[in-house]
């Protein structure tokens, strides 16, 4: 193992060990000399890469930011955002073994879900479904899928939903993230890209082909913010279909999903029956009668399709 790759996946270790940390004791408590007795490194390995505890957190959040990135297919972080602070002096001279880096064991970040599964989640639901996949027609068409697709948006984002859950339930470092967010603490204050503004909305909006897809704020990159974004997108672009109800905002139904989704992520974090799938396949199945028509419900599956993963 080159140097490089050693301190990649020394820095992955403390990320992985910090998180779960916080995620058990709360960040504040968490000491760094638990972080480096978890991730099995030396207190040298852990100054090499963070200076303070606040720039691990940091660390944690932005990696949480990326993963929840993948599960949404929003716009990745610029590449001065993912640099700075990222690889510390890991891809220059310099060596862990001026601190000692000790011994890693486990996978780190790309071990569990925070790794290669997310990503096969992630291609999943955005529509890299298998090949040869029959256009959608009748019901699946009016639930908002474009010539070619076979799941339009608003299945698109139960399935989305579906894997944000499973990663709060499963992931350490996204939860962690959310939390972490949550608090406020962790966030870069600098660095992060904001979003554009709010969704292009039509003169007189209010009514479901009333707000176009557009950029909605991302509240300076937090967590929370990259999800409501592309929430508020994605049934935008719904509304624009004529995907949803007659007379349904997107604004508004992008504000129920948003609400409902955050309090499952904010509860899960007590108690983590809010996190098992039939909590959310119930929202879905009491929502999407007032959200879609009666002809695209009959396409859509609240406990997600049989593509996502």
């Amino acid at each position: 193992m080159t140097r490089q790759e050693r301190a990649v996946r020394t820095r992955e270790a403390l990320i992985e060990a910090a998180a779960d940390l916080f995620d058990r004791d709360g960040q504040e408590v968490t000491s760094l000399a638990a972080v480096t007795a978890k991730a099995q490194v030396s207190a040298g390995a852990l100054y090499f890469h963070f200076a303070t505890k606040a720039d691990l957190a940091d660390a944690v959040t932005r990696t949480a930011l990326a993963r929840l990135r993948q599960i949404t297919g929003a716009p990745a972080a610029t590449p001065a955002d993912t640099n700075k602070n990222a690889d510390g002096n890991a891809n220059g001279s310099g060596s862990e073994n001026e601190g000692g880096d000790g011994s890693r064991n486990g996978g780190g970040g790309g071990s569990g879900w925070g790794g290669d599964a997310l990503t096969q989640a992630a291609r999943g639901l955005r529509g890299e479904r298998a090949a040869g996949a029959p256009p959608a027609r009748g019901p699946a068409a009016a639930a908002g899928a474009a010539p070619g697709d076979r799941v339009g948006e608003v299945q698109q984002l139960i399935d989305t939903t579906h894997v944000l859950v499973r990663g709060l339930a499963d992931d350490v470092v996204l939860r962690a993230g959310f939390a972490l967010d949550r608090a406020g603490a962790g966030r870069p204050a600098r660095g992060r890209p904001a979003g554009e503004g709010p969704a292009a909305r039509a003169p007189g909006g209010g009514g479901s082909g009333g707000e176009r897809p557009g950029r909605w704020p991302e509240v300076g990159g937090s967590l929370r913010g990259v999800w409501s974004g592309w929430v508020h997108e994605t049934l935008a672009a719904a509304g624009t279909r004529g995907a949803l109800a007659p007379g349904v905002s997107p604004g508004d139904a992008a504000a129920v999903v948003v609400a409902a989704t955050v309090g499952f992520e904010v509860l899960g974090a007590q108690d983590p029956l809010w996190l098992a799938p039939h909590r959310l396949t119930r929202f879905w199945t009491l929502l999407l009668p007032a959200l879609v028509p009666p002809p695209a419900r009959e396409a859509l599956q609240p406990g997600g399709s049989p593509a996502a993963p």
